[in-house]
């Protein structure tokens, strides 16, 4: 290859993408406080995990929940132990609704405000526990599926802490 094909092949790759904006139906989470954020959902970047997602708000599952996980680069829940049961406890790091999806790979870049699926590892299909980026995260690209994109309320989600109540997550069309 020649330097300049070699040069332009390199500066296609490195050029930055547009700004992620998935299109798909919205997902709204109450908190106790009545304080809520929208996630805007990408069913083109993981379609079971957001038609799954999409099913468990609407069964209700997500109600009365409680964030169990807040850093300052991440929060997450998806444990129904999490309703009554101390949330350090196994039964809420690692608890879901017990349906394990397959993985979805995704080229979401993932920046402030993702909203992904956690797992027992990289590249593995998670459950029912999301988390959201509140920062920056390269590192977990291509590594959990991604169900979208805090779109409204991203100040809601910076202020979740660890015990952080959820009085309802539902779609809206």
């Amino acid at each position: 290859m020649s330097l300049v094909a070699t040069l332009l092949v390199a500066s296609v790759l490195a050029a930055p993408q547009g700004a992620y904006r998935p299109t798909g139906p919205r997902i709204v989470v109450t908190l106790e406080s009545g304080r809520s954020f929208t996630i805007t959902t990408d069913p083109k970047a993981s379609p079971k995990t957001v038609a799954y997602i999409q099913e468990l708000c609407a069964s209700k599952f997500y109600d009365r929940q409680r964030i169990h996980r807040s850093e300052p680069w991440v929060v997450q829940w998806g444990a129904p132990a999490s309703k009554d049961k101390p949330l350090d406890s196994d039964a809420v790091r690692s608890g879901g609704s017990g349906k394990q999806l397959p993985f979805e790979e995704s080229l979401v870049d993932y920046k402030r405000g993702v909203v992904g699926v956690a797992s027992t590892g990289l590249q593995v299909g998670g459950d029912s526990q999301l988390f959201i980026l509140r920062k920056d995260t390269e590192r977990l690209w291509r590594s959990y599926a991604v169900v979208g994109l805090v779109t409204e309320g991203m100040d809601v989600v910076d202020g979740m802490r660890v015990g952080t109540r959820i009085r309802t997550m539902r779609v809206v069309r």
